[in-house]
């Protein structure tokens, strides 16, 4: 089967790699059909997160049920299934209360060791452990461009905003336009809030979320001082909520600066090896609640997010700024990785 596979340090290619089969009886393979490039896929491609040159990549994918195990009763071949990125067993003590992200056997595709050796999804087929708990059927008549979104980035950006702490009538700040800060930011206002406002330097990024809802507002970075551009919005007290969406030092430092005192940072962009310095005296004086959203325990959550996406409530296409066959992938790769696209799928 085809695959993308990552070379080294900014490089990846599509080649033959050994078709994924089904190795366990709780095992389904999957027959992808649309796949896309994901934000924390950069975290490897630029070598922020460990892969090997040889390893698949990817961990967004639906398509159609291949092959099954003996084991696997939810499910049945031919029928159309979104992929979680996150493979949890859905037995143990933490997947039991919701936590799946910190399954005691959890796993991730396409992440190489750090994720428990599994194939990516960005392939022609993937296998996936665990299949009657990691996998969900996409509804009748459902396009694979809404439902793909289900699997990963929309279920992050619904749940990063829904433990946020959001209350009605809240000013919500959001730094980071990309995919998950633009999910972020249409579910702060499925959640009640007044007016989200939203920090970045990508002008089309901007502009996209602001066209999403008219409760959204944009501020550019680069041009006016996020800080003070909370204060004017709220009376000089500062954001009642703020969620970093970017996985960035600074934005992590912008966030803490344009919340209000006694309000609640949400820290939902993917962290590694980064850094920073924490002032406990100054974040304990002014009674800040810095809430970490992990790895997202989308089996919690998906079902709700697949809903919402059904009925219409959320549409996570506007998104898509390209639509490319799985041999292409070099350039989604290019495209995604230089901010000159917002969500890449790809086409196996």
């Amino acid at each position: 089967m085809k695959a993308v596979v990552y070379e080294g340090v900014g490089s990846v290619a599509v080649r033959e790699v050994p078709d994924a089969t089904v190795e366990t009886p709780s095992d389904a393979v999957v027959r992808v059909t649309t796949a896309a490039i994901c934000g924390s896929d950069l975290h490897f491609f630029h070598g922020k997160a460990p892969l090997y040159p040889g390893d698949t990549i990817g961990h967004e994918a639906v398509g159609v049920v291949e092959s099954l195990g003996a084991d696997v009763s939810r499910f049945s071949v031919g029928q159309r299934v979104v992929v979680a990125f996150d493979i949890a067993c859905g037995t143990c003590w933490f997947c039991e209360r919701g936590q799946t992200q910190l399954c005691e056997d959890f796993a991730n595709l396409g992440a190489g060791m750090f994720g428990g050796g599994l194939g990516g999804a960005q392939a022609e087929l993937v296998r996936v452990p665990h299949a009657d708990f990691n996998l969900l059927a996409v509804p009748e008549g459902m396009e694979d461009e809404r439902a793909i979104f289900v699997g990963d980035v929309l279920t992050t950006g619904y749940y990063g905003a829904s433990i946020a702490g959001i209350r009605e009538g809240d000013t919500v700040a959001v730094v980071g336009a990309g995919p998950v800060g633009y999910l972020c930011a249409r579910s702060a206002v499925m959640r009640g809030a007044a007016e989200v406002v939203v920090l970045d330097r990508e002008a089309e990024r901007l502009a996209l979320v602001t066209g999403a809802s008219p409760a959204i507002v944009a501020v550019n970075v680069d041009e006016r001082n996020p800080h003070m551009a909370l204060s004017e919005a709220t009376s000089g007290r500062g954001a009642d909520v703020a969620i970093e969406a970017a996985g960035n030092p600074d934005a992590f430092d912008t966030a803490l600066d344009v919340v209000r005192r006694g309000g609640i940072v949400c820290v939902v962009g993917m962290f590694s090896g980064e850094q920073v310095e924490a002032p406990l005296g100054v974040w304990w004086a002014r009674a800040l609640d810095i809430r970490f959203a992990g790895i997202c325990p989308v089996h919690a959550w998906w079902e709700e997010t697949m809903d919402h996406v059904e009925a219409g409530r959320i549409d996570p296409t506007p998104l898509i700024s390209h639509t490319l066959s799985l041999d292409e992938a070099v350039l989604g790769y290019e495209l995604f990785s230089s901010r000159r696209a917002t969500k890449v799928l790809l086409k196996p």
